[in-house]
């Protein structure tokens, strides 16, 4: 199988990967991603979220209004400024993050023991250093990158 091939397969499984989680928790996948850094960072500034995940505020804001009017995040004001918003899961958001990530975990289990136990440690590997080199911003130079 060539390169493209075998790249077009594993987006077609992290498509189903992201397909199958928005029907076990009715939230899609980009406000997934919000609410997990939100929970993983317990409480964060909106301003850090946009600057650290590199979200525009106005993709920001709306997916913080999609996430606060199905009660899984809470705005709050901060005391030093008062035009920062402090945001943090409820009890609600923290049960879906959790549920997502052990959805990931069975996910990631289940897809690397497809392979025996040599080849899964060996595709690992090979992918943490595929992982350790990559240049984001190079990924679409037409150079070619060895």
């Amino acid at each position: 199988m060539d390169e493209n091939t075998l790249l077009h397969k594993i987006i077609d499984i992290i498509q189903y990967k992201n397909e199958y989680q928005l029907q076990t928790s009715g939230i899609p996948p980009q406000e997934m991603y919000v609410l997990e850094r939100i929970y993983l960072h317990s409480n964060i500034l909106s301003k850090d979220i946009s600057n650290k995940y590199k979200i525009p505020p106005s993709t920001l804001t709306g997916i913080l209004d999609r996430l606060e009017n199905k009660k899984l995040i809470e705005r709050l004001r901060t005391n030093k400024d008062r035009r920062s918003i402090e945001l943090k899961t409820t009890e609600n958001g923290k049960s879906a993050v959790e549920k997502h990530i052990t959805e990931d975990q069975i996910f990631a289990r289940n897809l690397f023991n497809c392979l025996g136990p040599q080849k899964k440690e060996h595709l690992k590997a090979l992918l943490e250093e595929m992982l350790g080199n990559i240049e984001l911003i190079s990924l679409f130079s037409p150079k070619h990158h060895q």
